[in-house]
């Protein structure tokens, strides 16, 4: 990624965390826990973890940072990189079957474990849990990898690239569904005589424009609505 593109995406994040600061009316960082809110008031945050902290803003962010097509070296680069996460697999599978088999021959004798012992198995039980987190964060990152490098591939075939709208159509679902996410509100296209406003329409203008999307964020930003509402809808 050149240092451009690096500038252009941080910028981008800026962008939704002065969103995200904007609708719960609190100052927010990239990185801190993603407030949530109910009738206008603070009512906690959004569910992470360790290793998807980042991911709601990623997710905004990410389709316009695949579109851009890498060059050899960070293909090596990718390369590189699923190579290294598929032995970590590997390695994290062996160690999980060790522990698990450990784990199994204890727990037939647990009416006669100690108080320590019992704690102990407690810890390596959600210890366990973490390497499965975290083996799950590895194959998504595999798969992520291995998909802009075989779309890069296609690419060099087919000179027309990824459709530009498809971005365009991604970018503002992801954002739209964090204004949902945060505040409970379904989000609204608007526009007045000196451009997009509301809450939302101004943010993403402005995070397309961080992200050189060159469409308009209406019909996104709409199709984005409709499938919002289809999803809180659905019958559960």
């Amino acid at each position: 990624m050149n240092e451009k593109l690096k500038a252009d995406i941080n910028a981008a994040r800026q962008v939704i965390c002065s969103a995200i600061s904007d609708w719960a009316q609190t100052d927010y960082s990239y990185g801190d826990p993603i407030p949530t809110m109910a009738n206008g008031a603070l009512t906690g945050c959004l569910k992470r973890s360790i290793l998807t902290q980042f991911e709601p803003i990623e997710k905004i962010v990410r389709p316009a940072m695949l579109a851009m097509p890498p060059n050899n070296e960070e293909l090596k680069s990718l390369k590189e990189l699923i190579k290294h996460c598929e032995l970590t697999i590997r390695d994290m599978e062996n160690l999980s079957d060790t522990v698990c088999s450990k784990v199994g021959k204890k727990a037939d004798n647990i009416t006669n474990l100690a108080p320590s012992e019992t704690a102990m198995q407690e810890k390596i039980i959600v210890a366990l849990g973490t390497i499965q987190t975290a083996d799950i964060a590895l194959r998504q990152l595999c798969q992520a990898a291995g998909k802009v490098i075989s779309e890069s591939q296609t690419e060099r075939v087919n000179s027309k690239g990824r459709p530009k709208d498809k971005v365009a159509h991604t970018v503002a679902y992801e954002f739209a569904r964090l204004y949902y996410d945060v505040t409970q509100e379904l989000p609204t296209y608007a526009e007045g005589s000196n451009g997009p406003s509301g809450k939302v329409s101004p943010k993403l203008a402005e995070l397309f424009e961080k992200l050189a999307i060159q469409a308009s964020i209406r019909r996104p930003l709409e199709a984005a609505i409709r499938q919002i509402s289809e999803e809180i809808n659905e019958p559960t």
